[in-house]
């Protein structure tokens, strides 16, 4: 491959890394984890919720992530739920960013290998 065009490769991946690192700071709330939506039957023993599957009580949110090696869970409300599921989300897609630059970072290190033939 002509230098001109491996010199221009290069630069396009320093470009998309450049696009990549900025997109990053675009976050306000960031957690691992996973969230669960629960209907759950309570402990009356002459409940509704005892006879029919379908009428138990909730919804009930639970936030569970490992903290220490070990899984934890959290109780959360509906505005909590939220909130947590969009830092999950945000926290996500921050491990894509970083698997694309590391992609990146690869494509470079093969071309300035092939620059240095």
């Amino acid at each position: 491959m002509p230098t001109n065009k491996l010199q221009q490769r290069l630069a396009a991946a320093h470009q998309r890394i450049a696009t990549l690192r900025d997109s990053l700071g675009t976050f306000d709330y960031v957690c691992s984890g996973n969230m669960q939506r629960r209907m759950l039957p309570c402990g009356n023993p002459n409940c509704r919720c005892k006879k029919n599957p379908a009428l138990r009580h909730g919804p009930y949110y639970y936030w569970g992530r490992r903290k220490g090696g070990r899984l934890v869970q959290m109780l959360l409300t509906p505005a909590e739920a939220e909130i947590v599921t969009r830092a999950i989300l945000n926290y996500r897609t921050i491990l894509q960013t970083l698997r694309q630059c590391e992609d990146e970072i690869v494509k470079i290190i093969e071309t300035r290998r092939r620059l240095q033939r």
